[in-house]
């Protein structure tokens, strides 16, 4: 199976390439960081590494047009790249609202569509899989723009699964609660990312690389999220929001005596 994998040179794309030829399949790692794609995996002959910025259109199409030209059929996407600013509302940073919106919303809709196209042409079933979180569910005051970008990750995907469901091509979408990388790194003391700290613990990047390709490459599940309990709350929020942020400020209290918890490291 060739998978490919956005945000591949760290973090979550990192851990899922890496288990991804452990587990004999080929891989794309696409990143627009290059040099961390070399260091990362130029020497692993089941890896094809690919310069991405995924904001750009034109980059996501000239990218398959070469995988076409090379007779290379992708079988599943991963849209794991994205990033975070944090912020809140009447304080916000034009220059984020854009950064957070075309990498996290942007990046996933072009991608989608970029792979989907792909795989019609090909004539073969495929496989998306859409990197959310459980922001997606549950919006946390102080990371406004974020949880915006994830909410409509996740609405996005649930229409393109509409779309594409039919005619062969499953779409899901995966919500994660705080991972331990380096973006819940740059949140640790930051006043405003105080609820991202109010879970019991962080998850492991390999945890969520597990998932991702365990249950949810071999069910493709409309959605998954992890841990399950988180997931619980998260749909209480999502239903009753009124009582989530009736808790918000208790919430953040307890993310803030988390910011250095052996949990979260």
């Amino acid at each position: 199976m060739l998978l490919l994998v956005t945000g591949a040179a760290c973090g979550i794309g990192a851990c899922i390439v890496e288990q991804a030829i452990q587990g004999g399949h080929s891989v794309i790692a696409a990143d627009m960081d290059a040099d961390g794609l070399a260091r990362r995996w130029a020497n692993h002959e089941k890896v094809r590494c690919e310069t991405l910025d995924v904001r750009k259109d034109a980059q996501w199409q000239s990218m398959f047009q070469r995988l076409a030209d090379d007779k290379r059929k992708v079988d599943v996407l991963i849209n794991v790249a994205g990033v975070l600013r944090s912020g809140r509302t009447g304080e916000l940073s034009s220059d984020d609202v854009d950064l957070t919106l075309d990498v996290n919303v942007k990046g996933v809709i072009f991608g989608t569509n970029a792979a989907a196209a792909h795989m019609l042409a090909s004539g073969h079933r495929g496989h998306i899989i859409n990197i959310g979180s459980l922001a997606s569910l549950c919006p946390l005051p102080g990371n406004a723009v974020y949880a915006t970008s994830k909410f409509a990750v996740r609405g996005f995907s649930i229409a393109a699964a509409g779309d594409l469901r039919p005619r062969g091509i499953a779409v899901s979408l995966v919500g994660p609660g705080p991972v331990k990388t380096a973006m819940l790194d740059q949140q640790r003391g930051d006043e405003n990312s105080a609820m991202t700290f109010a879970s019991s613990r962080a998850l492991s990047a390999d945890e969520v690389a597990r998932a991702v390709l365990g249950p949810v490459l071999r069910k493709q599940p409309l959605e998954y999220y992890l841990p399950w309990q988180d997931e619980i709350l998260g749909r209480l929020s999502n239903t009753v929001p009124a009582f989530f942020l009736s808790m918000a400020r208790r919430a953040m209290e307890r993310g803030r005596k988390n910011f250095e918890s052996d949990n979260f490291r």
